[in-house]
């Protein structure tokens, strides 16, 4: 798997390394939200890693978000998001990443978020843990813990609205939410929103009608540093759930148990479907 893992993590630091040098070199696009908004280097970094993939490892199949689903029939699939962050990236935003995890026989494998702005990268491993790289340190640890916070008063919130359009039914989420947290935030990049929650700088994400590429591999580092993926009906999602219906869009909460159980009355309360 090492190869593998090399490769991802080789691709993914040469698109960051292109995003950097033209970050901010462009007038601002006019504002639209995030899932609206599509810039040429989201078609641009896509092409890199998909040829990339196709000239390595020929076999097998991927997922992203610029190209759909490639079926090759193959045991092994790559699940992309080239430029995750759009919106940010086009806006002169820092908070964006490349999101790349590999799955197997419907189970992930790993997963590999670069931030190249932030210099830190996030790779995690499934069974063997999840690791932060601090790039300008050159600086690496092992994440085995989340958030020591247990208060629902006391907890940073991450949410995504994902490709939800009903504005006032996640207004409603929303005014049930914040009242009862310590505070309710957005980054902008799914990926880099769930890196978040495993290294304990916020303790719940939730997000709404999401697509698999966004969180594929931030769904690996978070579940690595010890955190649980949930339905909005309270129950712990399958990794099959997911790779069964990879074109879905899905409801979900990541978190530790303790405050999922305090934070799922929230998102009821809120008759979300």
């Amino acid at each position: 798997m090492n190869n593998l893992l090399n490769f991802s993590v080789k691709i993914a630091q040469k698109v960051g390394n292109l995003l950097e040098k033209i970050f901010r070199k462009e007038k601002p696009f006019i504002r639209g939200t995030s899932k609206e908004i599509k810039s040429f280097y989201d078609n641009l970094t896509d092409e890199i890693i998909k040829k990339s993939i196709e000239k390595n490892f020929n076999s097998h199949s991927y997922l992203t978000e610029e190209t759909g689903l490639v079926d090759k029939k193959s045991n092994y699939l790559w699940i992309i998001d080239p430029l995750d962050g759009t919106g940010n990236f086009v806006n002169h935003n820092p908070f964006f990443s490349i999101s790349i995890a590999l799955w197997y026989k419907r189970e992930p494998l790993f997963g590999v978020i670069e931030a190249p702005i932030l210099k830190e990268r996030f790779i995690a491993i499934r069974n063997k843990g999840a690791y932060h790289y601090d790039l300008n340190k050159k600086m690496r640890k092992k994440i085995s813990y989340l958030s020591p916070i247990e208060d629902l008063k006391e907890s940073y919130v991450i949410y995504c609205e994902g490709s939800e359009k009903n504005r006032k039914k996640l207004g409603e989420m929303f005014k049930n939410i914040y009242p009862n947290v310590k505070e309710l935030r957005k980054l902008g990049s799914a990926a880099l929103e769930l890196a978040w929650i495993g290294l304990g700088r916020a303790e719940i994400y939730y997000t709404t009608k999401i697509s698999l590429w966004d969180i594929s591999a931030g769904l690996i580092f978070a579940t690595e540093s010890g955190a649980n993926i949930y339905k909005f009906n309270g129950q712990k999602y399958k990794w099959s759930e997911f790779y069964d219906n990879l074109l879905n869009k899905f409801d979900l909460v990541v978190s530790k148990e303790k405050l999922f159980k305090k934070f799922i009355k929230l998102i009821q309360k809120s008759n979300f479907n």
